[in-house]
């Protein structure tokens, strides 16, 4: 199994360097529009989990792995987590927030969310 790995300061300017690094070695691996969707759900998963976690405070670990059927994200934090919505939907057009975990179900084959005290986890699964 080929795999990528990046630890991630908890700052939103970190994000976009993580991102960019991903990318290329996604593209590599999967189309061009496989790649971009795991890109896209990879970064919306990071500023949810530093825009809405006080307590964050070490590294987040990213974590890809690429099979010739799919991209699996692994996304790693050892914060207090939060109540996943079982059925993630839109919030009203005029909110500024609230899309992120709509818009990676959607652009994922799968998601899943694992939280346990201090230790969470979220595997975004997309076919490639």
């Amino acid at each position: 199994m080929d795999a990528w790995e990046y630890q991630l300061p908890p700052v939103l300017a970190a994000i976009r360097p993580a991102a960019v690094r991903f990318r290329k070695w996604a593209e590599a691996r999967a189309s061009e529009a496989a790649a971009s969707d795991c890109e896209l759900a990879l970064v919306e998963a990071c500023n949810n989990l530093i825009n809405h976690n006080r307590s964050i405070s070490s590294d987040i670990s990213l974590r890809a792995e690429a099979t010739p059927f799919e991209i699996t994200l692994i996304i790693r934090d050892g914060t207090d987590g939060f109540d996943w919505p079982a059925e993630p939907s839109l919030p009203d057009a005029s909110a500024e927030h609230g899309r992120g975990i709509y818009l990676m179900h959607a652009l994922m084959s799968k998601v899943e969310y694992h939280r346990s005290p201090g230790a969470n986890e979220l595997r975004l699964r997309r076919t490639v």
